[in-house]
């Protein structure tokens, strides 16, 4: 992961706390910060294998 799950939180609250006049800016950078999450977790999943036998 580029970032840990605390980090994303922690972008996650600090970009939720933006104050009317910035709320354009943090709408566009939580989905950025969204995107990069599923990217995250996309490549964590990927490096867990599971096998069922």
């Amino acid at each position: 992961m580029r970032y840990s799950w605390s980090q994303h939180v922690e972008a996650a609250q600090v970009l939720g706390s933006a104050g009317p006049a910035d709320q354009g800016v943090a709408l566009a950078l939580m989905g950025a910060a969204l995107l990069m999450l599923a990217r995250d977790l996309l490549l964590e999943d990927s490096l867990v294998s599971v096998r069922c036998d």
